[in-house]
Formats: structure tokens, sequence, C-alpha cells
């Protein structure tokens, strides 16, 4: 199982959402996508893949072991880490 967060410089959202990992103790990968066009375009592909629009991208996107969520929606994670079995509740 993965977790991985897709960012950008200096955003409060994707501060936002690495805090609910944290407080939730789940592992997690970041990449920066302003620093990475190889991560850019590796993120870009899985939203395609999700069936996710890809016009305008909001950060943080993440990837929890396959469940894209765009923008930061702490229902959304937490529904998405329980779903997965990732959260210890």
């Amino acid at each position: 199982m993965s977790v991985i967060v897709y960012s950008i410089s200096n955003c409060p959202k994707c501060a936002a959402a690495k805090a609910v990992l944290k407080r939730k103790n789940i592992a997690f990968e970041e990449f920066n996508v302003q620093k990475s066009e190889e991560k850019n375009s590796e993120v870009v592909q899985k939203m395609e893949a999700a069936g996710l629009s890809t016009e305008e991208i909001n950060a943080p996107v993440l990837d929890i072991d396959g469940i894209m969520i765009h923008g930061f929606d702490k229902e959304k994670i937490l529904e998405a880490l329980k779903e997965k079995g990732l959260l210890q509740e």
C-alpha cells in the first residue's frame, strides 16, 4: 500500500493534507511537481486514468493506493484511508 502526495511549493492546502496524514500516522511519499517534470507528467497520467479532469489541476493531488484525490478534501482523504484499511480507528 502506498500514499503519495503530489504538491507544489508554498502551498497551504498541501501542508494541510500532509498534516492530516501525519496526525493519523500514515507514511507517505511527497513529490513537488514544480521541481520534477517527470512527476508532473506522472500525476497527469494518473488523473486521466482515474477519469479526473486535468484542465485545471489544484494541488495537492493524493494517490492513496490507487484512489486519486484532487485538491484538499479532508473527508475524502479519511474515507480513502479507511477504504484501503490504512486508518486505525
